[in-house]
Parts: C-alpha cells; sequence; structure tokens
C-alpha cells in the first residue's frame, strides 16, 4: 500500500466517524480545529502539518490559501470563527473509487 493509499483510508475512517456525530450540511462537515488535529495525530507516519498539507492539496478540506481552516459563519454564536471544513462530496468519491481498488 502506498502512503496516499493509506493518507485516504484514514480520511475515510475519520469522516466516516464525523458523519456519526456531525451533521452534513450543503456537502461540508464542520469541526472544530483541536479535534481535527487530535484525529489527525492519532497515527504518527506523518506529521500534523505533513497531513494538512496533503489534505489541502487533494481538496480533502475547504481551506484557505495558508491555513488549513475556513472562516465558518456559527449559527450559535452569531459571529464569524474559522474551523475546519470537511469536504464530504470529495469523501464520498474517494470512499467510492477507493474501496472498488484496495
Amino acid at each position: 500500500m502506498t502512503l496516499l493509499e493509506f493518507v485516504l483510508k484514514e480520511y475515510i475512517s475519520i469522516v466516516g466517524l464525523l458523519e456519526k456525530r456531525h451533521t452534513v450540511d450543503k456537502e461540508r462537515i464542520v469541526i472544530d480545529r483541536e479535534d481535527f488535529q487530535k484525529l489527525l495525530e492519532q497515527y504518527s507516519y506523518l506529521t500534523f502539518r505533513e497531513k494538512t498539507k496533503i489534505y489541502k492539496d487533494l481538496n480533502l478540506i475547504i481551506h484557505d490559501k495558508k491555513s488549513y481552516t475556513y472562516p465558518y459563519k456559527d449559527p450559535i454564536l452569531k459571529k464569524t470563527v474559522r474551523k475546519v471544513i470537511i469536504n464530504y462530496r470529495t469523501y464520498q468519491t474517494v470512499k467510492k473509487n477507493l474501496i472498488k481498488k484496495v
């Protein structure tokens, strides 16, 4: 298994867990930065920074140019905060095509 396949399998398992805990709204799952960091640091085959770079490059998360987070209008706080936005559509595509291959 290549490193890319390993990262994508980990991504599939993380998002699979998140979709059970969080609402999927407009093909996105919104989570706190701290929660995202904990999930990515569970397996230390790459650093958090290396993983987030891969996630950004592959459009696994919706992000700003220089960050892995994105401004999000929080309906409870009624203000804009930075959150991690999981691209659920990409998850569905990767899951559908990776599972067939592996």
